[in-house]
């Protein structure tokens, strides 16, 4: 049988993925005629054992710094009438797509093809981008490999097939900086020598100018980005000066003076006539950098034109395909953070400038039925509700009614009418897209006489399946205090520390004055959720505390209340014997706080204060937050200790009494002299007495008169 696919392996020391990445090809050895050529160029015994389950062809390579040395090796033992190569830091999602490409006979109508790099940022795999990748060709006698560092598979013949399909890469998670920096110390030298040896292969500039970006010297990256571009011009090589023009925009967009910046880019577009994929990448940029020079004007007029630029490649989607080099492809145009960033700039502007046709028109473009895209712009759009508010308000009437809820990312006008009506369609279902748009209708029709309307969108909102975002959630329940709204659908969709969470960050930032309603809320969720129902408690006594500025009997019960509130929070989490002996310093120092407090406090009202001072001070040092409170607590104390009328008996506050009766008599008559001696004797015996205060003022404005 004759071996459709030669399937290359790199392999290091890197015995942690290897066995993941072999796993991921048994598919393509399965189903179609294949065979496996692994090329070692490691030292370690245990990945040579882990090859050799899978393949018996497994080739000795001695390192030498040129990974096209190592893989031509593998290419010129190849047997198959295709070759793919792979690392063994790098493994498949998924090669169904592949192996149908061979069973079908397709590949026989295609040389080359490309998958899908898909590079991660982070161990946890929610931060990648998508690198087009040239791993497959029709395997022809002068095919090889060229360039020590980040070799190429040349050559590169047309028709290329290009596969959804994609491989995970964690090679730049997690490794921080420095084993970054030590790559690319090791790689600029190698690529300087290589340009020195052959300054006509423009690879070799294009991969210098990003190992320069790397190592942030986007001086040099830029010097090897125009040293790129100008090899391109002599050798009349336009696919690879596209990719040159759109990285030294991306670099333009790194100095600090943006309008030096602007001019060279819009000097690339006027001058050189980028083909039109990369034109967008252009527009990107300049919208960017325009809304950060604040220049309005420039960044919607470029805005415009990259969207009409836009629906003319939808229009004619083989320029996607066509035009598409590395990184700069369909996917880095459509990415969320490039596409809906531009449209949230140019929206931007058009507010600045007092344009709500044209901030209405990029709005729309959003995707309003993704929550999970949408939901990093509710901040930029709450700042907008506060600088903007007419305009605000203006605009998103007209989102929320039905005809612009949806999205409306790209695509003719006929298909954009069609999206606009399934939209129409799904709320008159009971099925609306956009929760945040429902959210915005509801504070509208409260705040406008409908607020019987307004409270029941609002309670829709709070139970919609899409409400997970932690920022919306947040601006839930700061309305939902505001408006006294019943939060029970709140609190049912997030767990217990969600809602701790959101409830501290959100009760931090209300005023004071809300106080109150924040205590009706806490009462009405108290019969559903009573553990959630305390945590609000705790934060508005706490609210209370700092912002309040309790005197002295308010100041001990709210205190005392807070404490009494934690502890009968967790002892509805833990069991009674955790808050018995030793057991106590297992609980969260919150609960041990309260408890030392609690005990700080018992031990004031019997006048026992080194006691309570001592235990207060290990309650600050538990929860070191509570440091003014506590201090405040000590200063009103003190202060206590010096009145001696809270040291004396009853007979000594009846006499008191009688004296002030007897200041307020003569004040009457208007026997100030002999009322001001009498008040001179009493007051620093009653130094806390407000009313003696009080006559002492009323003397002295008496004597101005």
């Amino acid at each position: 049988m004759d071996i459709i696919l030669t399937i290359s392996l790199l392999a290091s020391n890197r015995r942690e993925s290897l066995e993941r990445c072999l796993d991921s090809l048994k598919p393509l050895l399965v189903k179609i005629p294949s065979e496996l050529i692994i090329v070692f160029t490691g030292t370690d015994k245990k990945v040579l054992e882990i090859a050799q389950k899978y393949t018996p062809q497994i080739i000795t390579f001695e390192w030498c710094n040129d990974f096209s040395a190592a893989r031509n090796i593998g290419l010129e033992a190849a047997q198959g009438e295709w070759f793919l190569y792979i690392d063994d830091d790098e493994w498949f999602d998924d090669v169904e797509q592949i192996c149908q490409f061979f069973l079908s006979g397709e590949h026989k109508h295609y040389h080359s093809a490309h998958y899908i790099q898909r590079n991660y940022q982070d161990w946890f795999g929610t931060k990648y981008s998508d690198f087009s990748a040239f791993r497959m060709v029709r395997r022809i006698p002068e095919a090889c490999f060229r360039g020590a560092i980040h070799e190429e598979l040349t050559p590169r013949r047309e028709p290329c097939k290009y596969f959804h399909t994609y491989v995970h890469h964690y090679g730049y998670a997690g490794n921080g900086e420095n084993r970054e920096g030590q790559k690319t110390a090791r790689n600029i030298p190698l690529l300087l020598k290589a340009i020195q040896n052959n300054p006509g292969h423009v690879k070799n500039y294009m991969q210098t100018t990003k190992e320069f970006d790397l190592a942030g010297d986007w001086k040099k990256a830029e010097e090897y980005c125009q040293k790129g571009r100008a090899v391109c011009r002599k050798f009349g090589d336009t696919f690879s000066e596209g990719w040159l023009q759109a990285y030294l925009s991306g670099l333009l967009c790194k100095k600090s003076e943006k309008g030096e910046a602007i001019l060279e880019i819009e000097s690339m577009l006027k001058a050189e006539h980028p083909k039109e994929l990369i034109s967008l990448v252009l527009y990107q940029q300049l919208v960017h950098l325009c809304t950060n020079g604040d220049e309005p004007e420039k960044a919607v007029w470029y805005g415009r034109r990259f969207e009409e630029l836009l629906d003319y490649m939808e229009e004619n989607p083989c320029l996607w395909v066509q035009q598409g080099y590395g990184e700069f492809c369909e996917d880095y145009i459509k990415a969320p953070d490039h596409l809906y960033g531009l449209r949230m700039d140019c929206s931007a502007s058009g507010l600045k400038l007092k344009d709500q046709n044209t901030a209405l028109f990029f709005l729309k473009r959003l995707p309003w039925e993704q929550g999970d895209i949408l939901c990093r712009y509710y901040p930029q759009f709450e700042r907008w509700k506060e600088n903007y508010a007419s305009s605000f308000w203006e605009i998103f009437s007209k989102l929320w009614s039905h005809e612009y809820i949806c999205s409306d990312t790209a695509g003719s006008q006929a298909a954009r009418l069609q999206k606009s009506r399934e939209a129409d369609n799904s709320l008159k279902d009971g099925r609306p897209v956009s929760v945040y748009l429902l959210f915005q209708k509801a504070l509208y029709l409260m705040e406008n006489d409908k607020p019987t309307e307004g409270k029941e969108l609002f309670s829709h909102c709070l139970g919609h399946p899409d409400s997970y975002d932690t920022y919306l959630r947040q601006l839930f329940l700061k309305e939902a205090i505001g408006h006294q709204i019943n939060m029970s659908l709140l609190a049912k969709q997030m767990d217990l520390a969600a809602w701790d969470r959101c409830t501290d960050k959100v009760i931090q930032e209300l005023p004071y004055t809300l106080n109150s309603r924040i205590q009706a809320c806490e009462l009405h969720l108290g019969k559903e959720y009573p553990l959630y129902s305390l945590c609000l408690k705790k934060y508005r006594l706490e609210q209370k505390l700092f912002k309040g500025f309790p005197l002295w009997e308010e100041l001990i019960q709210t205190l005392e209340d807070y404490c009494l509130c934690i502890m009968e929070f967790y002892k509805g989490l833990y069991r009674e014997e955790m808050f018995e002996g030793k057991n106590i310093s297992c609980l969260p120092k919150e609960c041990r706080f309260a408890a030392t407090v609690l005990e700080a406090l018992e031990k004031l009202e019997q006048m026992q204060m080194p006691e309570a001072v001592r235990l207060l001070s290990d309650a600050i040092h538990v929860k070191t937050d509570m440091w003014g409170v506590v201090t405040e607590l000590f200063r009103q104390a003190a202060r206590r200790m010096d009145d001696p009328a809270l040291q004396a008996g009853d007979e000594f506050l009846n006499l008191a009494g009688q004296m002030k009766e007897t200041l307020y008599t003569l004040l009457d008559a208007g026997q100030t002299a002999q009322a001001s001696q009498i008040l001179k004797q009493v007051l620093p015996l009653i130094p806390e007495e407000l009313e003696l205060i009080w006559i002492g003022q009323e003397l002295i404005r008496r004597r101005k008169l």
